[in-house]
């Protein structure tokens, strides 16, 4: 296993305000990259419309950290009232396998 924090986050909105959650997202998303320990930080989106941020944190306390900052607060208060489900997050940690680096995310 590795010591990287790789996070998957899942935002499900809900259809009428699909848009402002992508917006929310999409504004908020580059501000993070510049956060203590972001080693990616990778919006995405599903075929069924929902919202996947993954992330991946040089230690797990970054991944804290993070959580405390500007940035979380705008995102949760822009997506509030606006989503099928509470937020979904994983925390994960890689356990590489294979020999050519395709069986990790994060290649700290």
């Amino acid at each position: 296993m590795t010591d990287v924090c790789t996070v998957v986050a899942i935002f499900t909105p809900k259809p009428e305000f699909e848009q402002d959650v992508r917006d929310v997202l999409y504004r908020v998303t580059p501000l993070v990259h510049s956060e203590k320990g972001c080693e990616f930080y990778a919006l995405n989106r599903d075929v069924e419309g929902r919202y996947i941020h993954i992330e991946a944190w040089t230690t797990r306390q970054d991944w804290i950290d993070h959580m405390e900052q500007p940035t979380v607060k705008e995102i949760l208060a822009g997506v509030e009232g606006k989503l099928q489900l509470e937020v979904e997050v994983y925390e994960l940690y890689n356990i590489p396998t294979g020999t050519s680096g395709k069986g990790t995310l994060a290649q700290s």
